[in-house]
């Protein structure tokens, strides 16, 4: 069944790419997956961070993309560039910071459960944008612009990219935000919740795992949800993940649960931006929800059974076999 289309995404047929605000950094795992941290002696490296992965997995996908963010003028920040743009990914809107802000660094461990994730960013350069940038984005040929939460995290960059968000809806460009909470990003929960709420008055689709919903409701997960079906009770979406379980996709038009392809976890990270940056690189081609939520929902489980994040983001071409081949449905 093809469901309605919000009128906000008639920008999806603009010649313009999307737009990607947040952090990209540097990810170490050790070697071989399943190793610890405190016992390894190698490591492999990969892009990681939400904006990141989010336009790798939009390029991977076929569709245009820029990275509005900063990167350190170091080594870490040059790999981070350099493997950005081997993906595809556009680095027009991308600075070098020059002072003793630090690129993000993540040591994760590639274990199904419990693994241990350390992350550095003390100075992080993602949440020092450039100003000309940010007024010089295309905005009124995109796509859509996609925030990620975290880039939100800082008062300098939270009143810049609300005023870029105000822009997007004066330009008709689409705001979407991936809540993307990350507790050691933020003096408390409450002032994310605030930041993240108020911020939300300006978003058109809004995407999240359960436990984020809730930490936006400010109480249990079924109080989450409800703030999900608020969110979408006018021409607003809202996609509520729920891991394992699948994804509720709630507007005016469509109110469904989407499920999974069950496979074999080797590590819990990058499903996330895999299924956003698949879900709207999937809606350009065909404007159908639940079939872009199983796409996005494919790519997550290719990620999750991958070692890396950012070089684990299919292809096309690769997702379409894996769609084939795969079971869907627990």
């Amino acid at each position: 069944m093809k469901h309605i289309l919000p009128a906000w995404l008639d920008s999806l047929s603009r010649d313009g790419g999307f737009i990607v605000v947040g952090r990209a950094g540097m990810d170490l795992y050790p070697t071989p997956a399943g190793t610890k941290i405190s016992s390894a002696t190698t490591f492999s490296s990969d892009v990681g961070g939400s904006a990141g992965n989010i336009a790798v997995a939009l390029a991977r996908a076929g569709q245009k993309v820029e990275l509005l963010s900063s990167l350190s003028s170091d080594a870490i920040g040059d790999f981070v560039a350099e493997n950005l743009k081997n993906f595809g990914v556009g680095l027009t809107y991308v600075d070098r910071t020059t002072g003793l802000q630090r690129t993000s660094l993540a040591i994760a461990e590639a274990l199904a459960d419990a693994p241990e994730v350390v992350i550095y960013r003390n100075n992080a350069s993602d949440l020092i944008l450039n100003s000309s940038y940010i007024t010089n984005l295309p905005l009124a040929v995109s796509k859509a612009i996609i925030f990620t939460g975290t880039a939100l995290s800082s008062k300098q960059a939270n009143q810049q990219l609300r005023q870029l968000a105000q822009d997007a809806n004066a330009h008709q460009c689409p705001v979407i935000l991936d809540i993307d909470y990350r507790e050691m990003a933020w003096p408390s929960q409450n002032q994310a919740r605030e930041v993240l709420s108020e911020f939300c008055d300006y978003v058109d689709l809004l995407v999240g795992n359960d436990e984020e919903f809730a930490m936006l409701s400010g109480g249990s997960i079924s109080d989450g949800k409800s703030y999900a079906l608020k969110f979408a009770a006018d021409d607003r979406v809202a996609l509520y993940k729920a891991g394992s379980a699948g994804c509720d996709i709630f507007s005016r038009h469509i109110s469904e649960h989407i499920s999974i392809y069950k496979v074999t976890p080797l590590k819990p990270f990058g499903a996330g931006d895999a299924f956003l940056g698949n879900v709207m690189g999937h809606l350009v081609y065909e404007q159908n929800w639940v079939e872009a939520i199983k796409a996005g929902a494919a790519a997550a489980a290719m990620v999750v059974s991958r070692q890396g994040c950012a070089s684990a983001m299919p292809d096309k071409q690769s997702l379409i076999k894996f769609q084939s081949e795969t079971k869907f449905g627990l």
